[in-house]
């Protein structure tokens, strides 16, 4: 049985930032939506800021964070920010660890690739 637990902040009253780091602490999975990553671009002050800031977060707890992307009314996009420690192996098997979960939260997982547009 997979547990979830969803977050949701008012960003015009807390930093998202100190939420994230916070969620990542404790969260096994930390998954964000593509509108939780603006919210905190818009914090941080851009994308290339929040990515660094998501880099660090994932390099001091020693394991990735995802960023769920909708790509459709019924079908999204899963990306996983890694440590820069980690291989591609490392962040594959990491990833199939919690397939299970990741179906439960998202829907069915048609494809899997490690590098955008690679095939999987």
């Amino acid at each position: 049985m997979t547990r979830t637990m969803r977050i949701t902040a008012d960003a015009s009253k807390v930093s998202m930032a100190a939420s994230i780091r916070a969620t990542a602490k404790a969260a096994p999975l930390l998954c964000l939506t593509v509108r939780a990553l603006g919210e905190l671009a818009d914090e941080l002050g851009g994308y290339s800021t929040a990515a660094a800031f998501l880099l660090e977060i994932a390099e001091s707890n020693n394991r990735p964070i995802a960023v769920n992307i909708e790509t459709g009314p019924d079908t999204s996009s899963t990306a996983f920010l890694a440590p820069r420690t980690w291989t591609e192996e490392r962040l594959a098997g990491w990833t199939a660890g919690r397939h299970q979960e990741l179906e439960d939260e998202f829907g069915r997982i048609t494809r899997v690739s490690t590098m955008p547009g690679e095939p999987g």
